[in-house]
């Protein structure tokens, strides 16, 4: 548990701003640029109106190297924890405003516990959802949106940075980490808040060369931790 949270530093890649087809060649590429991170972000069509997929996703990247960072962005997740654990998931994700979050990252641990895996369990939080809700979920990474992804509202980023340093106050265990509105432009600022990990994909993958992308937001994260 102490290694993985040790690891837990820099960016995590959002796998599917690549695209989904041959998935592990492209952790595998990933990989090579020395990245530790890989993400996921699983939805369901329920809770978010868009749909990617299940285990098997996650599963795809199995054994490459990188953590997998399984973001879920489903209505129930306390029904999938145990799947996605069993995949491979070495960080999982709850959102907060899911059905019941504490009974979900409760089934999380336990999962974790009974198939011997080491995974670290988080909260996610939407920008409207209070901090307060918190210390009773105990996380071991809390992550910051800087925007709801169940509408179309921009992310806003001066917004999220005192989210994130009040939310440290509070659980200063917890591993931080921040998502939504990722860019080149707004990189440095968001660095400047100091999460322990910042989720990319766009960014990366829609770059001129995302190997070098990766290395230079990589560079920028570590300077600042």
């Amino acid at each position: 548990m102490i290694e993985r949270a040790h690891r837990c530093k820099g960016v995590s890649v959002g796998l599917f701003a690549a695209g989904f087809s041959a998935l592990r060649a492209q952790a595998q590429e990933v990989a090579s640029w020395g990245c530790d991170l890989l993400h996921f972000d699983i939805m369901d069509g329920v809770f978010v109106p868009q749909f990617t997929g299940g285990p098997g996703l996650v599963e795809a990247a199995l054994g490459v190297g990188p953590l997998l960072d399984v973001h879920l962005m489903v209505q129930r997740p306390k029904d999938h924890v145990a799947a996605f654990v069993k995949a491979g998931a070495d960080i999982l994700t709850i959102h907060a405003e899911s059905e019941d979050p504490k009974g979900a990252t409760k089934a999380a641990r336990e999962a974790a516990k009974s198939t011997g895996r080491q995974a670290l369990v988080g909260v996610a939080l939407m920008p409207d959802t209070p901090l307060s809700v918190l210390p009773d979920l105990d996380p071991d990474i809390t992550l910051i949106l800087s925007l709801d992804p169940r509408t179309s509202t921009p992310p806003d980023i001066n917004r999220a940075g005192p989210r994130l340093a009040e939310a440290r106050q509070m659980l200063p265990q917890s591993v931080f980490a921040f998502d939504g509105g990722v860019s080149d432009d707004t990189l440095p600022k968001i660095a400047q808040m100091r999460p322990d990990i910042i989720v990319s994909g766009s960014a990366i993958f829609n770059s001129d060369s995302p190997k070098h992308a990766f290395r230079e937001a990589q560079e920028l994260m570590l300077s600042t931790l």
